[in-house]
């Protein structure tokens, strides 16, 4: 199973960043788009493990929610990995209580890496990946402006699992760790 940890986001969320980016086809950007129905936070991907190690995972998720409230978060503006000059990824970046947010990642990576798991040695940047594998980038994409309906509550952590299923890749959810109110 290839597993990762991350945030889900609400419907109306995924439809406006899926209405950004169809304002970026029209402006004549290409690669592989990701799906709305795919888009999500990542907290911290794990990679592939067996099933047996899914309990162990919920376990840390509960741990690291147990004192944790509900927040708000809201989309930033585009960005590019590792710059728009040479971008391998274009995505959304994630503006709000982002102090909660690293707070958690804080707790989760340490959590994580204490239990033995091997963890990315990159620093945490939060972020909505809408596109990968950019074949045509065009100038001044990084004055571009999202316009992206609402804010969003963060409710719960969730243990994804991404898979491939009739040749497209899926995110299921395997567990959710619910935040305080």
């Amino acid at each position: 199973m290839r597993l990762f940890i991350g945030i889900d986001l609400p419907n109306h969320v995924k439809l406006s960043l899926f209405k950004s980016q169809l304002r970026l086809k029209k402006l004549g950007v290409k690669g592989s788009w990701k799906a709305p129905e795919d888009f999500h936070i990542t907290m911290e991907f794990l990679g592939d493990f067996p099933p047996e190690f899914v309990p162990a995972l919920i376990q840390i998720l509960n741990t690291v929610v147990t004192d944790k409230r509900i927040f708000r978060l809201h989309i930033g503006n585009i960005g590019a990995f590792p710059s728009f000059q040479r971008a391998q990824v274009l995505w959304a970046g994630v503006g709000g209580a982002v102090e909660k947010l690293d707070e958690i990642w804080s707790e989760l990576h340490g959590e994580l890496g204490t239990a033995g798991f091997s963890l990315q040695k990159a620093p945490f940047r939060p972020h909505i990946t809408l596109l990968t594998r950019p074949k045509a980038l065009v100038p001044g994409l990084d004055a571009f402006r999202l316009r992206v309906t609402g804010k969003f509550i963060v409710t719960e952590l969730v243990l994804f699992e991404s898979k491939v299923e009739d040749r497209k890749r899926v995110y299921p959810h395997l567990y959710c760790a619910v935040l305080h109110r």
